[in-house]
Order: structure tokens, then C-alpha cells, then sequence
């Protein structure tokens, strides 16, 4: 070693030879025979297999629906703003009629009589208009009205016309403060008329169902009836009517919010809302995409859940993931609610074919139908190696219930068909901290994956308070039962372990899990998000999967 070092770097100082000398013989050794022991078999025995699993979804179409982790103090005196406002109304709390007042009334009802809704129901909502709603004080009356909530009378139409996807791409969107229109809020005149136009003025151009042509309505064709016998608390007269209702209770609606949040500060909330709207809804695909192709370019299988069929074409079109991974997606996968599990596979590590799609073999192994169109899809792949994989992605139901149900139609046709298949399942299971008839809870699960031979990135056993969301709604929404307040956000929000990397604990074990809220593979704890920088309200959770046997190395 003397020699050799002589050779390459000659008059190098006797001590620092020395000092190389030692390191190299005491530590390279050791070093060496490590590397050794664990390379006895493939490439993949020493790296493992890298697995992300990512639920995207969070933001949709209003900015303001949850509080969010932002730098400009601004951003945070106007939530808070609103949240004194609706909490201590006050002398704000004004009568409907002093922002709809009664030459808007008239206009409302002149436009659904043009537009043809019968005579008879229009003249019954303008009855209830002048003995229901005009007297009524805007926070505590209407806003804050547990009936409006449970009747769906804003909440319905709002999921209706927000923002409306149109055939040639675009969007159409609501004139209101909670998504990203662009135009002049700034006072409720110039807010009326446009809002009149969007409903009863302008066609707009639908996709056609099936491949078919395109359709044009106007905004208010679109409304649907609200039955009783889905909502009970909506009366059966009130589901007679309940289309023209359901204007008159979104005017209403936009209109609070507009005068709201002009009352508050006219100046800054539309800036503000443009911020946010660039972030977390125009440009949150791209955001995702970048956290993907720089964090998580090396992800052997990136599971994601609750994607949308725009984000797909971009995954498809991107010349960073889109070369390097090919993408499988449900057969089912359901373009109207635009919410679906998907994953990307390596191409360095999977062969692009035979892939078999699974997802109908595994639903019909269930007894109920717990996984609605596109939420779950599974297949069947193999490694460039040509060793089988079972892989899975599934987001599970607001309270969890499916989780388990799910998880086990896959395990059943796992067994039953593609033994000689390794599994891996990534999930937003939805559990919670405490287990209950209601909700699915993290201990229950994991004492479901033991029983079932499974285990998890969360080994040797996940922590119920170490969450994967830490998210709260806003008081800037249509379902104000809903709304948590900033001080509460930590301990009334979701703060839950929700997502989820399974596996058979006979093939592998998990190495290195991590949870990342940032896009930088590091978790900032007690820290709301979405944040501006990281588009989702759930954590990115990833982890390396070693093979359990020399046998089971797989690339």
C-alpha cells in the first residue's frame, strides 16, 4: 500500500500514509465483507425494493376549503378574519335582503321563468323567499343553519357548478369567492350580473358521454333534483321544487361570501385567493409531477390514489416520469368523479408486458360493494427477472369501513389464483387514532394485517399519533358543520395514520420508512398542509422492501 501510494503521490508525508494505511486495513475489511454478505445473490438483495404510496388528491376546487401552511401574514389575518366572523357575527349579522336585495329577488325568479321552470314552482320558491329567507341574518340564520346543511340545498349545486370540466379542456367556473374564477368580485353588483350570466345567459360545451359529440346547456340545465328519499330532512314539497330552490339558496350562498369577504378586506382577498389558486389548483399537477421526478426518482412502484384523468395525460406526456415508468389504471376507472388509483412501474424493473388488469376479479369477490368505480385497481406483472408481482392500489372511504373488506376480496384472489405472485398493496386506508363502529382505527387494522400473514412499512407497529394528514376545513365552505378552527386544527382535524405500504411478512420486510410533507422527503411535525409547495392534504409514505430469503430477490 506504501508502494502504491509512492507511485501516485509521490513525497506524500510519511504520517499521512500512515494514517491511510490504517484506515484502509482496519476499515475496508470490514466494509467489504459487509457489501459481501449481502450481495451473495441479485442486484435487487442489496437495494431492495423502492416503494412510494401517495394519495394527491387534497385540494379540488375551492382554495379556501382548508387552512394551509402560509408565510404571508396576510393569508392568515384574512382566514382568521372570516373564522371571528363567523363566530362573532355581531351587528354584521345583517338580514339576507341587505346583500340579495328584493330587485335581485325579482331578477332571480324573471330568469328561471325564462329559462322554462314552471310557473307554479317559481312562484313557490318566491313565497318562500319573502316568509323563509329574506329576514333571515346572514351568519347565524342561514350560514350556520343546520337544515340548509343537511338539506343540501348550497352544497348540492355548489358540487355542480364550481367548476365545471368542458369538452374542449377547459373549465367553467362559478362566480364565487370559494374556487379560482378570475373575474371582479370586489363588489356584489359586478358579482350579480356575472353570476346571472353564468347561470341562464351563456351555453357551455359538455364532453359527450361515450365518445359522443358534445353537448350545450346553459349552467342551470345542469341542477338535479334533490330526493327525499336520499336527504330525508328536505321535505317532499321542497324535492317538488327543489331545482329553483336550489338557485335561490346558492344566490344566497355567493352572495354572503362576496359581501363577506369585501366587508373584511376588499383590497387583498382576491390577490390572496390567486396565490393560492396557482399552488394548489392550477398548478398542482406540476407540482406533484416535480416531487415525483426528483424525490421519488428512483421508486421502484409509486402507488397514487385519487388522481385525476387530466394528471394522467400529464404523467403519459412527461418526458422525465413518463419514459421512465409505465402507468396502469383501472378498467373501471370512473370519468365523472375524476377520482382514481393508479401506479407507476419502473420500467428498469418490469416488463411492460404481460400485464393482466385483476381490479373485476377482485370486486367480485366482495360481498357489498365497497370500492366505488375507480378507487381500486390491481394487477399482475412481472419483473424483468421474470419473478411475479401482485400489486394494488386503493383509496378506502371516508371513515375507513371498506379498508379491511377490500384488502381482504384482494388476499382471496391472491390465494385462490396467483399464489406464486409476491404482494404489495399501497393504500389510503383512512384509519384514525381510536377504532369504533364508525371508523376504521390503525391498531384494528394492523392486528387484521397480522392475522392475515401481512405486514407493513409501519413495522414492528404503526403509531396511531404519528399521522399521515394533519389537515382542518375552513369556515370558507358550503357545509359549515364542517369548519374547525385554527386553534382546534392540531386536536378537532384530521391528524390521522391513513396511508399505508402491505406486504406478505414471509417475502419481505420494510426498511427505511419514511412520511414526507414537504416534497423533500422529510416530515415537518404539527404542520398543516397543503402548504403553497406541497399540493396534497396527504403525506407522501415510502419505503424499502428487502427480500425476507435469498430466494426472494427479485430484480
Amino acid at each position: 500500500l506504501f508502494v502504491l501510494m509512492e507511485r501516485r503521490r509521490p513525497g506524500m508525508d510519511t504520517k499521512y500514509r500512515v494514517i491511510i494505511a490504517m484506515f484502509a486495513i482496519g476499515v475496508l475489511p470490514l466494509g467489504f465483507f459487509t457489501v459481501r454478505a449481502f450481495s451473495t445473490g441479485p442486484q435487487a438483495c442489496r437495494s431492495g425494493i423502492k416503494v412510494a404510496t401517495w394519495n394527491v388528491a387534497a385540494v379540488n376546487n375551492n382554495p379556501f376549503e382548508y387552512w394551509i401552511t402560509h408565510k404571508d401574514p396576510a393569508y392568515n389575518k384574512l382566514m382568521d378574519g372570516v373564522q371571528d366572523y363567523i363566530a362573532n357575527s355581531g351587528a354584521r349579522d345583517v338580514p339576507v335582503k341587505q346583500i340579495i336585495t328584493e330587485s335581485m329577488a325579482k331578477q332571480l325568479f324573471e330568469d328561471m321563468s325564462k329559462k322554462g321552470i314552471p310557473q307554479a314552482d317559481v312562484d313557490q320558491v318566491a313565497k318562500r323567499w319573502i316568509s323563509e329567507y329574506q329576514n333571515r341574518k346572514v351568519v347565524s340564520e342561514f350560514m350556520k343553519d343546520k337544515d340548509i346543511g343537511k338539506k343540501r340545498l348550497a352544497s348540492m349545486p355548489d358540487r355542480v357548478t364550481n367548476t365545471i370540466n368542458l369538452a374542449d379542456g377547459g373549465v367553467a367556473l362559478r362566480p364565487t369567492v370559494i374556487n379560482c374564477y378570475d373575474g371582479d368580485l370586489s363588489t356584489i353588483d359586478a358579482w350579480w350580473t356575472q353570476w346571472r350570466e353564468f347561470f341562464f345567459v351563456k351555453k357551455i360545451a359538455l364532453p359527450g358521454k361515450g365518445g359522443a359529440a358534445p353537448t350545450e346547456k346553459l349552467v342551470a340545465d345542469m341542477l338535479q333534483p334533490i330526493k327525499n328519499a336520499k336527504y330525508p330532512a328536505i321535505t317532499p314539497e321542497e324535492e317538488a321544487i327543489s331545482i329553483p330552490l336550489q338557485m335561490l339558496a346558492m344566490a344566497i350562498f355567493d352572495g354572503i361570501l362576496v359581501h363577506m369577504l369585501n366587508d373584511l378586506d376588499k383590497s387583498t382577498w382576491q390577490p390572496i385567493r390567486k396565490e393560492v389558486c396557482e399552488a394548489l389548483n392550477k398548478n398542482k399537477d406540476n407540482q406533484i409531477l416535480s416531487i415525483l421526478s426528483t424525490s421519488y426518482r428512483g421508486a421502484d412502484i409509486i402507488f397514487l390514489q385519487e388522481t385525476a384523468t387530466v394528471f394522467k395525460k400529464k404523467l403519459v406526456m412527461s418526458e422525465d416520469v413518463g419514459s421512465r415508468y409505465m402507468l396502469l389504471s383501472p378498467s373501471n376507472a370512473d370519468g365523472k368523479r375524476d377520482q382514481n388509483s393508479i401506479m407507476l412501474l419502473n420500467k428498469k424493473m418490469f416488463r411492460e408486458t404481460p400485464v393482466e388488469d385483476i381490479t373485476d376479479k377482485v370486486i367480485k369477490k366482495m360481498i357489498e360493494e365497497w370500492a366505488a368505480p375507480g378507487d381500486l385497481v390491481v394487477t399482475s406483472v412481472e419483473s424483468v427477472k421474470g419473478v411475479k408481482f401482485l400489486l394494488a392500489s386503493f383509496h378506502g372511504d371516508t371513515n375507513g369501513l371498506a379498508t379491511k373488506p377490500v384488502v381482504s376480496a384482494v388476499l382471496a384472489t391472491w390465494r385462490e389464483a396467483y399464489s406464486d405472485h409476491k404482494l404489495i398493496m399501497g393504500l389510503d386506508g383512512n384509519t384514525y387514532k381510536v377504532h369504533n363502529e364508525d371508523f376504521q382505527g390503525v391498531e384494528d387494522f394492523n392486528g387484521f394485517l397480522k392475522k392475515e400473514g401481512l405486514a407493513s412499512c409501519w413495522e414492528p407497529a404503526p403509531n396511531p399519533l404519528s399521522p399521515t394528514t394533519c389537515n382542518a376545513r375552513t369556515y370558507l365552505q358550503t357545509q359549515l358543520n364542517k369548519a374547525i378552527a385554527r386553534e382546534d386544527r392540531l386536536t378537532k382535524g384530521d391528524v390521522n395514520l391513513k396511508d399505508w405500504i402491505i406486504f406478505s411478512d414471509s417475502e419481505f420486510s420494510a426498511d427505511s420508512t419514511t412520511k414526507d410533507n414537504t416534497g423533500e422527503v422529510k416530515y415537518i411535525e404539527e404542520m398543516v398542509f397543503p402548504t403553497l409547495s406541497f399540493p396534497s392534504d396527504h403525506a407522501v409514505v415510502s419505503t424499502t422492501l428487502l427480500p425476507t430469503t435469498e430466494a426472494g430477490c427479485v430484480a
